[in-house]
């Protein structure tokens, strides 16, 4: 941290502790009262006595100086907290909420920021009277616009974060997660840029004092110390300079602290959107419930409208799975797997997303839940692990209190309580140690660590399904299994259901008992793990069986891909939409959509001219023989 902060930020931090000690202690100096005349010759130069010399008056100007620091750093502290305290709660209601709050929150916001601000102030001064009450208040309101537009940024930003997804995840309310999410991570830019706003107050001070409307004789303030010795610069300069050099070195102090700071705590965004409640789709009648099914969801929709069109993220997906059985969901990039996840939680953008279907859980129509129903469906009934668990917890939360937190919450335990539940909870899922590792935070461990830690908090409160995506994309091949091993065995302990959204196919063949392949947004193949991988019926599930690597493969062996891209959702082609990438496609393919045929087994595929191919029963299962 020393290394990053550099020499320049550790003696600017010094001499901002020095003025500051000096205006604290400016009473207790040695030196005669900062009105007091003729305490010297007038216009002396500096001297081991008066060591910054006495201005025209015999009064000595270090003294000056000194009392003068009181003035412009109590306006440029106060402004900023002025500043702060108004402009914060706009700036987090706007970047969180969105929508309407957003639009009226920041067009009153530009509107302010773009009337001149040295009128308004020369203006309400000149009116007001020029006094330190009148100078901070002003300078503090002109402030606001400044902080909301930041304070915005920042929340846009982290409540786009997988931690802040996490806690909606598990139930918590609004309020909580501003307060224990956002805030403190808010907090931390906001501090470097209250440097930088409390330099460019003390310039505007300095501006009003010398122009004669800030705190007035004999109170003295940098810019009038300025403003009283320019008719003294030919023959005691150093009434001027003094004051100059003091405030100039001070600005660039507050200046050097607040862009070391801002250039440690630059956020870069995730690309999530946060947690919204959806704009609901023309919906059909309400599906029967299936008996024994755990989780029901019958033909789910996510419409996200764009400027470009509608893209269909999630189209018209339904499957059921039954309590201690695993699901995958398997696809490329861009098929809708995470946003079908996102679709069952309710975890949407508020905002150009549209949503229809159903979702049961044991009978219960969660599509229909407001959203106070629902925080007490989540953590409690479903949990959910994501695939990067860096993002997925709090940077600047210790282990401890993020897993208590959703104990707290949900199932009222008390702090103690708590405490050990959450022992418990990581020592179940092999962390040495648990009592250590509550105190540390969550750069302190490991890629699997960490991991473990977001199954501790997903498994916190006992949920029926638990939803893990792509949980081991971010780990090496050892600790993918090792979290593999773990999930699978804590499914067997808790009677659970799993949802694994997953890349990797031996990973699904070895660990799920049912597939879903989806493709555009749409479920092209459906059915038992083993019949999927040694007879797949779907062309695009074939391709995706023979793109995966085989050890069995020769060196320096051409990996096999699928042609061409998968197509834009907001301009999907008619028919098939794998069929420009179908090396066996026929004219039906073009002219009518395949919908999702039975055969035998429960094994359900997307399309008119099925693969007759068996795949090999090797672990890596890609090999094909004949179609």
């Amino acid at each position: 941290m020393r290394r990053r902060l550099g020499p320049g930020f550790w003696l600017a931090t010094a001499w901002i502790g020095l003025i500051v000690a000096a205006a604290a202690l400016a009473d207790l100096l040695p030196i005669a009262g900062y009105d007091d005349t003729l305490v010297g010759p007038p216009r002396s130069a500096p001297s081991a006595e008066h060591p910054f010399g006495t201005d025209g008056l015999g009064r000595d100007v270090f003294s000056r100086v000194v009392h003068g620091a009181r003035v412009s750093l109590g306006v440029g502290i106060g402004a900023v907290v002025l500043g702060l305290g108004l402009g914060a709660p706009l700036g987090i209601l706007a970047g969180y909420r969105k929508g309407l709050a957003d639009s009226v929150i920041m067009a009153a916001n530009d509107i302010a920021l773009a009337f001149p601000s040295l009128v308004f102030a020369l203006a309400v001064v000149a009116f007001a009277g020029a006094s330190l009450r009148n100078v901070l208040i002003v300078l503090g309101v002109l402030g606001i616009p400044a902080w909301v537009r930041l304070i915005r940024g920042t929340t846009l930003a982290f409540a786009e974060r997988e931690f802040v997804l996490a806690a909606r995840v598990l139930g918590v309310r609004d309020r909580r997660i501003l307060w224990r999410e956002i805030m403190p991570n808010v907090a931390v830019p906001a501090a470097s840029y209250a440097f930088i706003g409390m330099a460019v107050v003390i310039v505007a001070e300095g501006s009003l004092a010398f122009l004669g409307l800030s705190v007035q004789a004999p109170t003295p303030t940098w810019g009038g110390l300025i403003n009283e010795g320019r008719t003294l610069m030919e023959d005691a300069p150093h009434v001027v300079l003094a004051p100059s050099i003091v405030m100039f070195l001070t600005v660039l102090a507050f200046n050097l602290v607040g862009d070391r700071l801002r250039a440690l705590t630059d956020v870069r965004q995730s690309g999530l959107e946060p947690a919204r409640q959806a704009a609901p789709l023309p919906a059909g009648p309400a599906p029967r419930p299936v008996t024994g099914a755990l989780l029901q969801v019958e033909d789910l929709r996510t419409h996200i409208h764009t400027p470009r069109g509608t893209v269909k993220a999630v189209d018209g997906v339904s499957f059921t799975l039954e309590r201690g059985r695993t699901l995958a969901i398997v696809g490329e990039s861009g098929s809708g797997k995470s946003m079908l996840i996102r679709t069952i939680l309710g975890l949407l953008p508020a905002t150009e997303v549209s949503r229809g279907g159903h979702v049961h859980l044991e009978g219960d129509d969660l599509t229909a839940f407001t959203p106070e129903e629902m925080r007490q469906v989540l953590g409690r009934r479903l949990g959910t692990v994501f695939q990067d668990p860096m993002t997925a917890l709090n940077p600047v939360r210790t282990i401890g209190t993020q897993v208590t937190e959703p104990l707290r919450v949900h199932l009222g335990m008390n702090r103690r309580q708590a405490r050990q539940e959450a022992e418990r909870l990581l020592a179940s899922v092999g962390i040495p140690d648990p009592a250590r590792m509550l105190r540390r935070y969550p750069h302190q461990l490991s890629g699997g660590m960490r991991q473990r830690v977001t199954i501790a908090m997903a498994l916190s409160c006992g949920p029926d399904v638990l939803f893990a995506d792509e949980p081991t994309t971010a780990l090496d091949v050892t600790i993918q299994d090792q979290v593999l091993r773990l999930i699978h065995r804590l499914r067997e302990e808790r009677d659970m259901a799993v949802v694994l959204v997953s890349h990797d196919l031996s990973v699904v063949r070895q660990w799920a008992d049912e597939v879903i392949v989806m493709y555009a947004g749409k479920v092209v193949e459906r059915g038992p793990a083993e019949q999927v991988f040694t007879r797949p019926r779907m062309p695009y599930t074939e391709a995706l069986l023979q793109a995966a690597p085989r050890l069995t493969d020769p060196s320096h062996h051409r990996l096999r891909v699928i042609p061409g891209r998968p197509p834009d959702l907001s301009d999907v082609p008619p028919g098939c939409p794998f069929r420009p990438r179908c090396a066996y496609a026929q004219d039906r393919c073009a002219e009518e959509a395949p919908p999702l045929l039975a055969e035998a087994g429960d094994h359900h595929y997307a399309c008119w001219h099925p693969t007759g191919t068996a795949v090999s029963d090797t672990p890596e299962g890609a090999e094909t023989h004949g179609r």
